[in-house]
């Protein structure tokens, strides 16, 4: 009997012994697991989750604010210690904990990236006043300097190159233009010299074909001046002409190369002296007169002077009246009218040479004209170039000559 309650003593201190320390080893157990969880995770996902403790919890002693304000960046850490409760199932604390390592790596680097995207961007946009390079841009004014001179307009301003005094210089001017084909021509033979010219262009010819000629000289260099309106008036003899004449023609000119004329010659070179006085425009007149209107016809005539006529009643072509034509309108320009001897020849540094752009024969004459002037060490300039910005109130014959 002694020895039955012996046993039953001890299996009860047993009973009570594994009542007691059972919970405590099964706590033990417990503890080594959860600090288990966090060794176990590799080194770098450990430190983020340090960075990220440190980033969320800002002296917040709650252990849990790392877990569950991960994903509250946007939500007040006070209110993420009771997440279960408030959430409910679809924010359990389960996918927040995954989240709180794996989504702050990406969430630290962007941080970093976009940082150093506006260190690296910053001197970029600061390069920006280089790119605009305002002295480039500002040399658009440079072509409209000669506001000054003409009442608001646009012009093509003064000249400012010099003229060598060692060489010498001529002006061909052109009449009575612009012209579907001679324009363009002339402006051609013109730059096979390396030269320039003036167009004196009539205001009302400005149109179609004839106004395509004259901005292709104009865009190869030449200058174009004013010859009026309508070329029907000398403003001598009408003098009530002259204001709308004049303006009209240049506006004509200014509509179509959207620059203002900067010199005119009046028709007939014809001006009073009231008009030269008043006038915004230097008047170009002339040294050297081919009078080649006079020879642009090439129909045979009779010993009275008389057309010969066809059958049909036509005039008769003549190609040695061509030729004989043209032959005169070059001895006018290089000998005065006289025979082509070195004693006649008149042509002189300086002068203004009068020709019409519209004429077959003149633009023949020219190509004979210009090119024993090259062989001579003529070199060829505009009116504007050849005076060097002429004023007004002047009628300027030539570089040496100007009456007032």
């Amino acid at each position: 009997m002694k020895k039955g309650a012996i046993f039953g003593i001890i299996a009860a201190f047993i009973v009570i012994a594994l009542l007691i320390f059972l919970p405590v080893l099964a706590n033990r157990k417990t503890e080594p697991v959860e600090s288990a969880s966090v060794s176990d995770t590799d080194t770098e996902n450990s430190t983020t989750a340090e960075t990220v403790t440190a980033d969320t919890t800002e002296g917040d002693t709650t252990v849990y604010v790392p877990d569950t304000s991960e994903p509250g960046d946007t939500t007040d850490p006070d209110t993420t210690v009771t997440p279960d409760t408030t959430s409910g199932p679809d924010t359990t604390a389960a996918p927040d904990t995954t989240s709180a390592v794996t989504t702050r790596v990406p969430d630290t680097t962007t941080a970093e990236e976009t940082t150093t995207a506006k260190e690296t961007t910053a001197p970029e946009t600061t390069k920006a006043p280089e790119t605009t390079k305002a002295p480039e841009t500002t040399k658009v004014p440079e072509t409209t300097a000669a506001d000054t001179t003409s009442g608001g307009h646009v012009t093509t301003g003064p000249v400012d190159t010099k003229l060598d005094p060692e060489k010498k210089y001529v002006a061909f001017t052109f009449d009575d233009g612009p012209d579907a084909t001679k324009s363009k021509a002339i402006t051609d033979k013109m730059l096979e010299y390396g030269g320039k010219c003036t167009f004196f262009v009539v205001g009302n010819l400005i149109k179609g074909d004839r106004e395509k000629g004259m901005q292709y000289a104009y865009e190869h260099g030449m200058e174009i001046g004013l010859h009026c309106w309508s070329h029907d008036w000398y403003y001598t003899s009408h003098p009530e002409k002259y204001e709308s004449e004049v303006y009209q023609g240049a506006e004509a000119i200014e509509k179509s190369l959207k620059i203002w004329p900067t010199l005119m010659r009046p028709p007939g070179g014809n001006i009073t002296e009231a008009q030269l006085k008043s006038s915004e425009f230097p008047v170009i007149l002339w040294s050297i007169d081919t009078e080649d209107w006079k020879y642009k016809y090439n129909f045979l005539k009779d010993d009275k002077g008389n057309y010969v006529l066809d059958d049909k009643g036509k005039k008769i072509f003549s190609a040695s009246v061509r030729e004989s034509n043209i032959e005169t309108i070059v001895k006018n320009a290089l000998y005065g009218g006289k025979e082509a001897t070195e004693a006649n020849f008149k042509v002189k540094n300086g002068d203004i040479i009068l020709m019409h752009e519209i004429y077959e024969n003149s633009y023949d004459a020219f190509c004979i004209i210009i090119e024993e002037l090259h062989n001579r060490g003529f070199e060829f300039v505009t009116v504007s170039e050849l005076l060097q910005n002429p004023s007004t109130g002047y009628k300027y014959y030539s570089a040496t000559y100007k009456k007032g």
